[in-house]
Formats: structure tokens, C-alpha cells, sequence
């Protein structure tokens, strides 16, 4: 789901976001320990970044950095030196590439980012995010899951069977029969997928049945 212009700015008033800084988990997506960047001007809106992630990205502008310079001129400073200058020169310069990595526009090209166009990812990352955090949340209830899977298979099978969990990442549902013939069936349902996938809203590519 996307926003733009007066929508994305409606949505972001009608969530009451903005109280608590963006926050970027880490390449494992997991929680750890967080960089802050910004919150000094209102260019800069305050952002958590897991460490794995912001190192790889500051990194990678380093990098690019030092090969250019030291390419040209290899005795001008130590690399440590110039690493350690570079770090901190390119904060805002990881704080804008982390931004745009969440938009998934192809029209986003490299270079400076305004103050405008960083609120606008800024703002757009921030719902988005939210989004999928109360669309996950939907998704793992308990009666929410119990009456799809009803309104899927029909009351008959679903009172000897329940969706255990939804994978979104792998594209699988984990299913939970009462008996081994019932798994059994369920496994060689080939329409299962796509039914699940429609009701969802996600591709599901695998069933998993447990009993």
C-alpha cells in the first residue's frame, strides 16, 4: 500500500504519527541495539536504525569514498583517519540512503535529497511501516484466522482443523489437523494455496499441515 501528496499527509494526521521516532530495524529485522540519527533541525526527523544496518550502509558510502580519494592521491592521510573523517561526515548521507532504500519508487533517483523530498519519504516509510504493523497484527488473531479459515474450507472442516500461523515471509501457512486423514487431505489440496492467498491478500505458496 501506497501514499501520496494530500492522502499520505491525511493518513499520517489520522494515525497521530510523528509522537515517537522512525525506526529502521536491523538486517536481520530483528530488534538490537539502535543508531539515532537526526532530530537536530526539522530537516532531519529523528531516526532509530539498527546497528547492523546502518554500518552496512555508512559502509558502503565509506567505501565508495575512499576508494575514489586514495585512488587519486594515496598519501594524502592515513585510511584510518580518513575512515573515522568520513564516518561522521557521512551521517546525513546514510540517514537520506537508508530513507530512500524503504521507498520502493523507481522513479527515486541518487543524489541530494531535499528538506521536502525527505519528508515526503520520511512521512511515506513511517505509514507504511505502521501499516504493516496492524496489517501483521490483524493477520496473527486468533478470530480473525479461525472464521477465514471457516469461510475457506467450510465449517465441517474447520472444526477439525485452524490455521496455526501465517508465514509471511516464506509465503506458507502452517495448518493444525485433529487427525492424520484430514492432514492428509488437506496436504493434497492443490486449490489450497490460491484460496488462502485470496483471502489473505498475500501469496501463500505452501501449506504446511501438523497434527
Amino acid at each position: 500500500m501506497s501514499f501520496d501528496g494530500e492522502d499520505a499527509e491525511a493518513t499520517y494526521r489520522a494515525l497521530g504519527l510523528g509522537r515517537a521516532p522512525l525506526r529502521l530495524d536491523g538486517e536481520s529485522g530483528l530488534r538490537e541495539k539502535a543508531v539515532a540519527l537526526g532530530g537536530e533541525t526539522p530537516d532531519f526527523p529523528r531516526m532509530l536504525i539498527g546497528r547492523s544496518r546502518y554500518e552496512m550502509a555508512l559502509g558502503e558510502l565509506v567505501s565508495r569514498q575512499l576508494r575514489s580519494l586514495l585512488a587519486s592521491d594515496p598519501s594524502l592521510f592515513a585510511p584510518t583517519f580518513l575512515t573515522a573523517y568520513f564516518r561522521e561526515r557521512f551521517r546525513s548521507a546514510a540517514y537520506d540512503k537508508l530513507l530512500r532504500e524503504q521507498e520502493l519508487r523507481s522513479d527515486v533517483k541518487p543524489g541530494p535529497v531535499s528538506a521536502d523530498e525527505r519528508a515526503h519519504l520520511y512521512r511515506r516509510t513511517l505509514v507504511q511501516r505502521v501499516l504493516s504493523h496492524i496489517e501483521r497484527r490483524r493477520t496473527s488473531s486468533r478470530a480473525w484466522l479461525d472464521l477465514l479459515w471457516q469461510k475457506t474450507v467450510g465449517p465441517q472442516v474447520s472444526s477439525e482443523s485452524q490455521i496455526v500461523r501465517i508465514d509471511r515471509a516464506a509465503g506458507r501457512a502452517i495448518l493444525r489437523s485433529l487427525n492424520a486423514s484430514l492432514a492428509f487431505s488437506l496436504r493434497r489440496r492443490s486449490d489450497l494455496p490460491h484460496k488462502l492467498s485470496e483471502a489473505l491478500g498475500i501469496p501463500i505458496r505452501e501449506i504446511r499441515v501438523i497434527v
